[in-house]
């Protein structure tokens, strides 16, 4: 499997890349080739053709949550996809998967829409719409992990923001639609995040039950620690310490006082626009 940062909120040192407040990765795992989150914008299309990589020419469009900063650049990737706007053939309709809520829109008082632009049925005008709370499997060792279970209790937090139901009903939105992808490979699970608002020790700890697996190699993504009390910042390093990880590529949305915190005990690595790894 190879994952390919195509936009975080910082670029890696030399090569020249943009970067905004947003996170997309496209991974690559035997024939699936799997967009993950596209960012605020249309950036992560022009990297990523900088890099050699054709968004849309994805087998699956994955979501981790329905924010505006890791769904708003379908904007950029749909004109893509229809045949009208494209050479030749076109390229061929995507699986899109995601949890039911990540298209409810959202909003936070006073603010205006931060939730998904497109509903899951214009989408499915584009491709196939595979909308799920249960663990989905891309690949034989490639899974989107479904809704998360919250077992640990200090990694909860209080809503900050709105969801409107199908009903037209609003709620607090506990972002139960926020999700991560896991790689079984053969010593290890490497756990991809968009920016864990389930929070990444339920991540993972849910990802060692649907891989079957305790062992975890890497993490990688945003761990949404930036506004993280000190107490739960260190009780998640100290439950990433007792996974004796290999690497730590925590970006996007995990605050410098987490990744202060991190640097002194984990093995953290730079991370940004344009990291690859290879597992």
């Amino acid at each position: 499997m190879e994952c390919t940062l195509l936009v975080d909120n910082t670029a890696i040192t030399d090569r020249y890349l943009l970067s905004e407040s947003g996170f997309s990765a496209y991974i690559h795992d035997r024939d699936a080739r799997v967009l993950f989150d596209t960012g605020f914008s249309g950036v992560f299309l022009n990297n990523a053709r900088r890099m050699g990589i054709e968004p849309a020419d994805a087998t699956h469009v994955v979501f981790s949550h329905g924010h505006l900063d890791h769904t708003w650049g379908l904007q950029a990737l749909l004109p893509e996809l229809g045949n009208e706007t494209t050479e030749g053939g076109g390229h061929r309709p995507p699986f899109f998967i995601s949890h039911p809520g990540a298209y409810l829109p959202r909003r936070r008082p006073g603010s205006s829409e931060i939730g998904t632009l497109f509903s899951s049925d214009i989408l499915a005008r584009f491709g196939t719409m595979r909308l799920t709370k249960e663990p989905f499997w891309i690949t034989d060792r490639l899974v989107f992990l479904g809704e998360i279970p919250r077992v640990h209790a200090w990694e909860s937090f209080t809503p900050n923001a709105e969801v409107t139901l199908p009903d037209g009903t609003t709620s607090p939105d506990h972002l139960t639609d926020d999700s991560a992808l896991a790689y079984k490979s053969d010593t290890g699970l490497v756990i991809i995040s968009g920016c864990s608002h389930s929070g990444i020790a339920n991540i993972i700890t849910y990802a060692r039950t649907v891989c079957g697996d305790d062992r975890v190699r890497s993490v990688i993504g945003g761990l949404h620690l930036m506004h993280a009390d000190q107490e739960r910042i260190d009780l998640t390093a100290r439950f990433l310490k007792e996974l004796n990880l290999e690497s730590l590529h925590a970006c996007h949305c995990t605050g410098f006082k987490a990744l202060h915190t991190f640097s002194r005990t984990l093995p953290l690595k730079e991370t940004g626009t344009g990291l690859k790894t290879v597992w």
